[in-house]
């Protein structure tokens, strides 16, 4: 495939960057190939054989890219290139048709060859190289917050092994794939960065461990990690705070923690306290750590204000303790308590950067259904890895606007038509 420079699409006034590479648009397809190739080293095609390791990429890659299944990707690719090559695409005498690039099945046999573990890496090369880059030419920063949580994806087959686990919030069955997912967040810039296939009763806290170390081997340094209440383990908090990183997390309503929002609303209490987070009794291997409680407030409403409304006797205590919510943080408080806490409170909402960039990923096409691990993993990292350029290539257009000018909105649509145009062309 001719990787080509990629000069202004349409109406655009700025050139359009890239996933990988500066100067190509296209690198990112090329260097996606190149990268799957090498873990398939024992990957061998016949003397005679029509098509290469590419070719099946390059059908796979189009249906993610269009949000199709492989078959429909595969059948459009086909009809566009016959059409391209002015051919009518000949019938054989066995009732076979001409085609220009691999069938379904044979696409489909092809990933399949891609073990889990070969697609973890994959991943993590891909995901490396796309946060190199974003480093490089200034979108983001060394010093990085990290996003971290789970997301289930419905499983319809009739496999019960440790890579499914049940669950009672699927649409139609009790089975799931579980998935811890990683992603940064510098300069505004939300991407993701990682992405695990969770097997039962697999301990999380190596895994997260293990990703923060990754980064800081890249050369990043995780300022924060921001995780939701499910993740609420002081073994974790321990961990992270020995790789020098700050944590923020919701903190569970505990009795405790009732009373010290109720203590606030009532005037005895302040915004700020410490607390110690420690393990349950009994547990083999007890962790302590010593901590901040910080109040926040629900969207819309504002601390002071919620206060004052229950001291007047126009809201309930009830009422006053829903709207209030408190986080955990092992960050130490810094110039003055209000405006630090009010900081605190805003910064942990933009975990909600993951939450839509999931809803992101869904929008892109239909799930994929399969029942090989590897497959479904391989699905999910081209999602991740055009939603990373659709970020990457937004910022570069507001980056590249005119003073004074409205910014064309570069939205996820316009980013896949692109490629798309860029991807048939080339």
């Amino acid at each position: 495939m001719n990787v080509r420079y990629i000069s202004p699409l349409s109406e655009l006034e700025a050139e359009i960057k890239p996933l990988f590479s500066n100067e190509y648009m296209l690198a990112f397809f090329k260097k996606f190939c190149d990268i799957i190739q090498t873990h398939l080293w024992g990957f061998k095609t016949g003397k005679n054989a029509k098509y290469e390791a590419k070719d099946f990429l390059r059908v796979f890659f189009y249906s993610e890219l269009t949000g199709r299944s492989v078959k429909s990707g595969s059948e459009r690719l086909n009809k566009y290139l016959l059409k391209k090559k002015r051919k009518n695409g000949k019938t054989y005498a066995d009732g076979r048709k001409q085609r220009e690039i691999p069938h379904q099945t044979d696409v489909n046999k092809f990933l399949r060859r891609i073990g889990l573990q070969k697609a973890r890496d994959i991943l993590r090369e891909c995901l490396d190289n796309q946060l190199i880059e974003a480093l490089q030419v200034g979108l983001i920063s060394r010093k990085v917050n990290v996003l971290v949580d789970f997301t289930e994806h419905d499983y319809y087959g009739k496999r019960r092994d440790k890579m499914i686990k049940g669950t009672n919030r699927g649409r139609g069955t009790n089975k799931m794939r579980h998935y811890l997912v990683f992603s940064i967040l510098s300069k505004g810039l939300h991407l993701f960065a990682g992405l695990e296939h969770v097997a039962k009763e697999q301990k999380k806290v190596p895994m997260i461990v293990k990703f923060l170390e990754h980064l800081r081997a890249l050369g990043f340094e995780v300022n924060r990690v921001m995780m939701d209440r499910e993740f609420y383990n002081v073994e974790l908090l321990d961990k992270i705070k020995g790789l020098k990183s700050n944590v923020l997390i919701p903190a569970k309503a505990y009795k405790v923690i009732k009373q010290i929002v109720e203590e606030y609303l009532k005037g005895t209490g302040k915004r700020i306290r410490t607390y110690e987070f420690s393990s349950v009794l009994g547990a083999k291997l007890r962790f302590f750590q010593r901590v901040y409680l910080v109040l926040g407030i629900k969207k819309g409403y504002t601390l002071l204000g919620v206060k004052r409304e229950f001291q007047r006797g126009t809201l309930s205590l009830d009422d006053a303790k829903k709207l209030v919510y408190a986080i955990i943080t092992t960050e130490k408080p810094r110039g003055a308590s209000s405006s630090w806490a009010s900081r605190i409170s805003r910064l942990y909402k933009k975990r909600w950067n993951l939450e839509t960039g999931f809803s992101d990923l869904n929008r892109m096409g239909h799930r994929w259904k399969s029942k090989y691990d590897n497959t479904r993993y391989l699905d999910l990292l081209v999602r991740m890895l055009l939603y990373n350029s659709w970020k990457i290539n937004r910022v570069f257009l507001e980056n590249c606007s005119i003073a004074g000018k409205k910014c064309q909105e570069w939205t996820l649509q316009d980013n896949r038509d692109a490629l798309e145009e860029l991807f048939l062309e080339a």
